[in-house]
């Protein structure tokens, strides 16, 4: 199962934001995600938008309801600055389409503690209902991640692409997301320090974007390894940031990323990484398709 894949339409047909990334005429439709996952032998995804837009995943739910599960990007209603209730805002987007999980970028102004967050209870709401946080924190918000993981320990949290920071993108002559120097020790020990909170999880993903070599990107089996020791298998999840590296290296090759990092997986432990944490977490894919 693929725990990470963005679909998106053109921005003719869609309300999404346009970038350097997802330029106005880029797509990367559901039914072409499908063709990558049918040729490599993998049964569903989980769906996430590229912005607050999230029109063509509902509709890709709607359509393929037993290949897909679906993360909703949040808005400043969500987050309590867009001057509604933002949990009110939240059940109204859940009523709208059953997505099972909420990924952020901010969670509070840096150098505040999160409890005085406008975010809270948005936060606690998610721990009510056992929806993960997708996290996708830049550095400054780190700390606010800390701190919340100790004041809602029974929230759900789910660290994208290795739990890396995203800071000073590029987009490479492939039309994907590169960083440079993404792993910096002081960052790798404030991850491995995250997972004494037992619902914090991570997405083994990304490995394109944030390597100096190519496939299977050995330069981060140390840091993907450390990771493993200290989470588990049945806390880490694998996806593959569709439609970003399905070209280059290719989507086949992403599949085996996991093999080549973490070799000494048991069948019990790999099969977990390669879908049963992400159907854990989202229950609607419980059962593999098909």
């Amino acid at each position: 199962m693929d725990g990470h894949a963005h679909v998106f339409r053109s921005a003719a047909a869609s309300p999404r934001g346009v970038d350097e990334l997802a330029p106005a005429d880029r797509e990367a439709t559901a039914e072409d995600l499908l063709v990558h996952m049918d040729a490599a032998g993998v049964t569903s995804a989980v769906l996430v938008p590229l912005d607050g837009a999230d029109d063509d995943v509902a509709e890709a739910l709607d359509r393929h309801p037993s290949r897909f599960a679906a993360v909703a990007v949040a808005t400043p209603a969500e987050l309590g600055t867009g001057g509604v209730d933002p949990v009110t805002a939240l059940r109204a987007r859940r009523d709208r389409w059953p997505f099972g999980a909420l990924r952020t970028m901010w969670l509070g102004e840096p150098g505040r503690p999160v409890a005085d967050s406008p975010a809270l209870p948005v936060l606690r709401a998610l721990a009510a209902e056992q929806l993960p946080l997708w996290s996708y924190l830049p550095p400054e918000q780190l700390p606010l991640l800390e701190e919340l993981v100790r004041l809602l320990p029974e929230l759900p949290v789910v660290l994208n692409h290795l739990g890396f920071c995203p800071h000073d993108m590029w987009v490479d002559e492939h039309r994907r997301p590169r960083f440079a120097d993404p792993f910096p020790e002081p960052l790798v020990e404030r991850l491995l320090r995250l997972g004494d909170a037992p619902l914090v999880h991570v997405l083994v993903s990304g490995q394109y974007a944030l390597s100096t070599e190519e496939p299977p990107y050995a330069d981060l089996f140390p840091v993907t390894r450390r990771l493993a020791a200290v989470y588990g298998a049945e806390r880490l999840l694998w996806g593959s940031d569709h439609p970003w590296p399905s070209d280059v290296p290719g989507y086949p090759v992403l599949t085996g990323l996991v093999d080549a990092a973490l070799p000494d997986l048991d069948q019990r432990g790999r099969a977990r990484v390669l879908g049963g944490t992400a159907r854990a977490l989202f229950p609607r894919l419980a059962a593999p398709a098909g």
